[in-house]
């Protein structure tokens, strides 16, 4: 029972976030967070979609990010930093 337990928790907690979240993209904490909050905010289903819902929303954090760093309001703010004389 022992053996069983021990794998088990070794699967569920190491094994399955390293190899979901390189699929994903996302960290192996990210993913044990998603799967938990999930869980705990909409029971059964909320863990089926953590992870689906969690990978959208780091595509579009990502794609926001992209896009304001090509944005003028990024260029500015780099523009604009004071020049220390040496």
């Amino acid at each position: 029972g022992g053996v069983f337990a021990l794998g088990q928790l070794l699967e569920g907690v190491v094994l399955q976030p390293l190899l979901l979240g390189d699929k994903i993209g996302l960290h192996p904490v990210a993913v044990i967070f998603a799967v938990m909050a999930g869980g705990q905010l909409f029971g059964f289903t909320g863990i089926l979609l953590a992870l689906p819902v969690a990978a959208v929303i780091m595509v579009l954090l990502r794609y926001l990010h992209d896009r304001y760093k090509n944005s003028t309001l990024y260029d500015q703010q780099r523009d604009s930093r004071p020049v220390v004389a040496a």
